[in-house]
């Protein structure tokens, strides 16, 4: 093999291996940053470099940190994917409606389908545990700022942290590169790649001297071309084999998350950053007070050495054993730091008040059971959207939208639900589309509907039927329904059906009316006449003709 052969193969040998070394001194200062933040609150979720099993975490000397990522993580999870409803429905396209409101039997059969659509992939997500893989992805959201979600073809969702993976992006933070750095037992890869990692071949020395590595790094790429994401996996840059893979970009198996991100910045800032002040406070008072309280539980007598009580005695005595001696000889060891402490206390009590609102721990809203009422949820949505200032925005774009397509894709070509994505309309877009309908979402409907019902507890309903009479009860209906994202059509009765049924009505008054008339006509007539009058009432309520 020539020199510039062999020069060609070891840049092939090490470009994965550069590009995760160039952008791994990027993500250094955000890395720093979450360990930091992981020491104040849950050490596990990303532990100092070099960590192993065996080795100790650090031990916080406070709990308010985790207690308050786990009451937020809670929240959050419970906003995003609710136990009780699906987070998302099919939205149809305006001109797929009007089609279909020709036929309203047509519409509420097609609306049944894609309640059913949506009921099926929401078992799919409940299947796969990825309520579970949530709860640690929002965690490391919280503590670390960042969190790589991968759904494969087939598998549950798996999470990367952020010592193990590294992006790049655009000024406007689309994704134009992820690499996943995996370090691998030897005897755990298929026969085939052991095999091709260990042929002889002309490669230079330091890469011969490799062939008994007991460990490598496996490196899975992805990259954005065009409108595809293209994936591959390489060991000492040989790409291996049955591992490349392409997406449409709205369909991309990996989802790098961000708590927030500013547009000149590859990764996001954590919520922990905006309190670590906070945070760094309340452990050291925490570690001081809690060793002041040490110290002052210590107990020594002390014997004065020029009296006539002696120290062996004391130290010796028994419980109620009479000793010889004056009790003005034996003191206790006292720190007389009481004020201090009391000052450490009212500083540390109001750091955790003030955590305590930023993890919204002081908030009860949710009661302890599995049935949440609707309205409970809503509530939560606004504390947390006013707490943490509109997260709802981007973990819809970048975590539940994301999320709902790959599955829906997923399950379509696995035959488990009818391709709907494929069914185009005149205009070339999609007849229907997954939209999320919990989060940022449900917030704002929510919001309206609590201002109908405070409307009618608090100005209807005092006034009384006199109020009534100036609204439109029909427009008021379909208002409130809206806000709950019921669909009204085929629900409420439009003016041809409350004609209809009027003038049915109508009829039946009518038809009532005449039957009394009859009957007082037959109470006031002769015997005969009577007779001949109730046989025709019989007749008619019968239907039979006179």
């Amino acid at each position: 093999m020539s020199e510039e052969t062999v020069s060609d193969l070891t840049a092939q040998v090490d470009a994965d291996a550069a590009m995760y070394s160039r952008l791994e001194t990027e993500r250094e200062d955000f890395l720093y940053r979450a360990r930091e933040n992981a020491k104040l609150t849950i050490p596990s979720l990303m532990p100092p470099e070099g960590h192993t099993s065996a080795a100790q975490l650090y031990k916080p000397w406070q709990s308010i940190g985790s207690h308050g990522v786990n009451t937020l993580t809670s929240k959050l999870l419970m906003t995003l994917l609710p136990a009780n409803a699906p987070m998302f429905r099919y939205s149809t396209s305006d001109q797929a409606i009007e089609e279909l409101a020709q036929d309203k039997t047509v519409r509420a059969d097609v609306e049944k389908k894609l309640n059913e659509i949506e009921r099926s992939v929401q078992d799919e997500i409940e299947g796969l545990s990825i309520r579970a893989a949530l709860v640690e992805a929002l965690k490391h959201l919280v503590v670390c700022g960042n969190v790589l979600l991968y759904l494969p073809k087939a598998g549950n969702l798996r999470i990367y942290r952020l010592d193990r993976y590294v992006v790049q992006r655009d000024y406007e933070g689309n994704l134009l590169r992820v690499l996943i750095k995996e370090t691998v037992a030897k005897e755990t890869l298929p026969t085939n790649i052991q095999l091709m990692l260990q042929t002889p071949s002309d490669l230079p020395s330091d890469s011969d001297r490799q062939v008994n590595e007991k460990e490598y790094d496996v490196y899975t790429v992805f990259l954005r071309q065009g409108d595809r994401i293209i994936s591959y996996q390489s060991i000492k840059g040989m790409k291996l084999p049955g591992s490349q893979g392409s997406w449409k970009i709205d369909k991309s198996p990996i989802m790098a998350l961000r708590w927030t991100y500013l547009h000149d910045e590859d990764y996001g800032r954590a919520y922990i950053d905006e309190y670590v002040g906070d945070l760094t406070g309340a452990e050291a008072l925490s570690k001081a007070l809690r060793e002041a309280a040490a110290a002052s539980s210590k107990i020594n007598p002390m014997v004065n050495p020029t009296g006539l009580t002696r120290a062996a005695d004391i130290a010796n005595a028994e419980n109620l054993e009479v000793i010889s001696g004056r009790a003005d000889d034996v003191t206790m060891l006292q720190f007389d730091k009481q004020a201090d402490m009391q000052v450490t206390q009212a500083v540390l009590q109001d750091l955790i008040t003030r955590l305590s609102h930023a993890f919204m721990m002081n908030k009860s809203i949710q009661r302890n059971g599995e049935r949440v009422t609707a309205e409970e949820v809503r509530t939560m949505i606004s504390d947390i959207d006013d707490v943490l200032g509109g997260i709802y925005s981007l973990l819809a774009q970048e975590l539940q939208l994301p999320l709902v397509v790959r599955i829906i894709d997923r399950m379509e070509r696995e035959k488990k639900i009818p391709k709907l994505s494929a069914l185009k309309g005149p205009d070339g877009k999609p007849v229907t589309r997954p939209k999320i309908v919990t989060g940022i979402e449900a917030l704002g409907r929510g919001h309206d509907y609590n201002k109908y019902m405070t409307l009618v507890k608090e100005v209807l309903a005092p006034i009384g039927d006199l109020a009534w009479q100036e609204v439109n009860l029909s427009d008021f209906i379909k208002r409130a329904a809206v806000s709950l994202s019921i669909d009204t059509d085929g629900l409420l009765r439009t003016p041809e059906d409350k004609a209809a049924a009027q003038a049915q009505a109508q009829g039946a008054q009518q038809g009532q009316m005449n039957q009394q008339m009859l009957m007082d006509m037959v109470k006031g007539a002769t015997p005969q006449v009577a007779k001949v009058a109730s046989e025709g009432i019989a007749n008619q309520l019968q239907g039979t003709p006179q």
